[in-house]
C-alpha cells in the first residue's frame, strides 16, 4: 500500500469505529451524522479500500436515519392488519400482535391462517384455553391445518394436552 492510502485508511477506520460505537449505543442521530461525515469526506477517494468503507458508512447512515425518522405504515385492509400482526408476533410483541389479529377478525377476515396465528400468539402468552379455542376455529375453517398445527414446533408444549390431541388427531 502506498503511504497516502495507509494514512487515509487509518483515518477512515478510526472515524468508522467511532460511528459504529455510537450506532451500537443506539445514539442514532449522532451516528447518522458521523456516517454522513465519512461518506462526504471520502466520496472522492482514489482508493478502493477507502471507497469500500465509505459505502458501508452510507448503508449505516441510511439505517441510522431510519431509526431517527421511522416510516409509518397505514393499515387499510384486514390483510394489512394480519401482516402487521405477524410482524409484531415475530418481534415478540404478543399483545400488539393480538390487537392487530383481533382487528383483522373484526374486519371480517376469518381465515384459518389468522386463527392459526392467534393460537400461536396465545400459546406464547401461555393461555392454553384461548390457544385451544383458536386451534379449533382454525380447524373448522380448514381441516388440513391439523397436520400443520400438530407438526408446528411452537405447539410442542401441548402434545401432552389431551384436549389439544383431540383437536389435531
Amino acid at each position: 500500500m502506498k503511504l497516502k492510502e495507509e494514512k487515509e485508511l487509518q483515518a477512515i477506520t478510526v472515524e468508522y469505529e467511532k460511528a459504529l460505537q455510537l450506532f451500537h449505543k443506539k445514539s442514532f442521530g449522532k451516528a447518522g451524522e458521523a456516517f454522513k461525515k465519512i461518506t462526504e469526506t471520502y466520496k472522492d477517494s482514489e482508493f478502493y479500500s477507502i471507497l469500500e468503507i465509505q459505502a458501508r458508512a452510507k448503508v449505516y447512515q441510511s439505517m441510522a436515519g431510519a431509526q431517527t425518522h421511522p416510516k409509518t405504515v397505514k393499515l387499510e385492509s384486514a390483510q394489512d392488519y394480519v401482516w402487521e400482526g405477524v410482524y409484531q408476533l415475530n418481534a415478540g410483541e404478543i399483545d400488539k400482535a393480538l390487537e392487530f389479529f383481533a382487528q383483522a377478525e373484526k374486519d371480517n377476515y376469518r381465515d384459518a391462517f389468522l386463527y392459526f396465528l392467534m393460537a400461536a400468539a396465545y400459546l406464547k402468552k401461555e393461555d392454553t384455553a384461548n390457544t385451544l379455542r383458536y386451534v379449533g376455529k382454525c380447524l373448522k375453517k380448514d381441516e388440513h391445518y391439523k397436520v400443520i398445527v400438530y407438526n408446528e414446533p411452537d405447539f410442542e408444549p401441548l402434545l401432552q394436552d389431551q384436549d389439544f390431541l383431540n383437536l389435531v388427531e
